[in-house]
């Protein structure tokens, strides 16, 4: 039982920190920090795909690599 709830804590530490990778970025700032670039309308096909928003109404980019291509 020890073991049990030594694994558990360790999990909780490791989820806090991981835990600001799961928001989408809101500015532009925070959309190149992540690997995007800010798009004036649309994504650019075929690879490209919106994962949050640099300002209101304009996509943050990201390149989405496939393994079915």
């Amino acid at each position: 039982m020890k073991i049990f709830s030594f694994f558990f804590a360790v999990l909780l530490l490791m989820l806090q920190g991981t835990s600001g990778f799961l928001r989408a970025p809101s500015t532009e700032v925070q959309c190149r920090q992540a690997g995007g670039s800010c798009s004036s309308h649309r994504c650019p096909p075929p690879h490209t795909r919106a994962f949050g928003r640099c300002q209101q109404g304009i996509p943050c980019c990201r390149t989405v690599v496939t393994i079915f291509d």
